[in-house]
């Protein structure tokens, strides 16, 4: 009677087992980041905290109409960054991310922050986005500025997405830039 209980017990258990999350469970949380997880059935949620990782691609504009004008090899800067994310709903966050690119400069060229708008598709894992919002340049000068951009995100699991996405940044009293970023972003 005792085994059929704690069999009982243990299937209840793994039944109604989520997502361990890093204030829930320490040891258990970094172990399910890079498990493939179709199954999941909430791989979005509200008051998710995530840091993405990222590789970034700056170029300089003329304007707006000129964003595919440019030469990948000669006309940008190749470099990367760190951002944090909070999503208040699984529809709505905010953000924040700096960008290093490898141009000579100032260590930390751009620091932003932004308000984000996802559609979460629970079963393909996928999240199309649109973002916005503005922050300060550093390099070559400094420089108030504004953006706005697109992006999709593909979570594997609910701990671990990929994503990748692209703004445009109006600038005070610089050119303006577009901004391509891809990395990893990895939910708290």
């Amino acid at each position: 009677m005792i085994m059929i209980a704690a069999a009982v017990a243990l299937t209840v258990r793994t039944a109604n087992a989520q997502a361990a999350h890093f204030w829930d469970d320490p040891h258990g949380w970094w172990g399910g980041h890079f498990v493939y997880d179709p199954h999941a059935e909430e791989k979005f949620m509200p008051n998710e905290f995530s840091v993405d990782l990222f590789g970034s691609y700056l170029a300089g504009q003329r304007k707006l109409s000129h964003v595919f004008q440019n030469n990948i090899r000669d006309d940008g800067r190749w470099g990367g960054g760190v951002g944090l994310n909070y999503f208040l709903t699984r529809e709505i966050g905010i953000g924040g991310d700096f960008n290093i690119p490898d141009n000579g400069g100032n260590f930390i060229d751009s620091a932003n922050g932004h308000l984000i708008a996802r559609l979460p598709f629970e079963t393909t894992g996928l999240a199309p986005y649109i973002y916005g919002g503005g922050g300060r340049q550093t390099d070559p000068s400094w420089d108030w500025t504004g953006h706005a951009g697109v992006g999709i995100e593909f979570r594997l699991n609910p701990l671990t997405g990929i994503f990748a996405d692209a703004r445009y940044t109006w600038a005070d009293d610089l050119s303006d830039s577009s901004l391509f970023r891809a990395g990893l972003r990895i939910v708290f």
